[in-house]
């Protein structure tokens, strides 16, 4: 049991590792814009706890193009169609916008490593316990 405990919060380690690298490289080439809100997007059903919100944006990047994308952001304040909010893009891709806030970036990264380390120490527990 120690032994899948352990290697269940191994995998949630390296996800953790793999995400917050995959998230560092899009921080570091990204540009903070502000990009003006076209529409929000009605979503069915009452609203979940932290449920993301497509919005539909416009913005231009550095080099002068004109995009239009959804994003799914959090709707964190109220926000109208005509509104300006600031968005991270990664220049390569300027359809893919993201919140510039440290939950919406690192908090699964920190998610995942936390749980693996749990994970960790309880299968380190665990192992010690049925040796003794």
């Amino acid at each position: 049991m120690s032994r899948v405990v352990s290697a269940v919060g191994v995998v949630l380690c390296v996800v953790g590792v793999w995400h917050g690298s995959s998230t560092y490289s899009f921080v570091k080439t990204a540009e903070l814009i502000k990009g003006r809100v076209t529409g929000i997007q009605e979503l069915r059903g009452p609203p979940k706890p932290r449920q993301k919100t497509p919005i539909n944006l416009l913005y231009t990047t550095s080099d002068g193009r004109e995009v239009s994308a959804v994003a799914n952001l959090p709707l964190l304040q109220e926000i109208r169609t005509g509104d300006e909010i600031h968005v991270l893009i990664d220049p390569r891709q300027p359809e893919l916008a993201r919140m510039p806030l440290w939950s919406e970036l690192w908090a699964r990264t920190l998610t995942y490593l936390v749980g693996g380390l749990l994970m960790l120490v309880v299968g380190r527990v665990l192992r010690v316990k049925r040796l003794r």
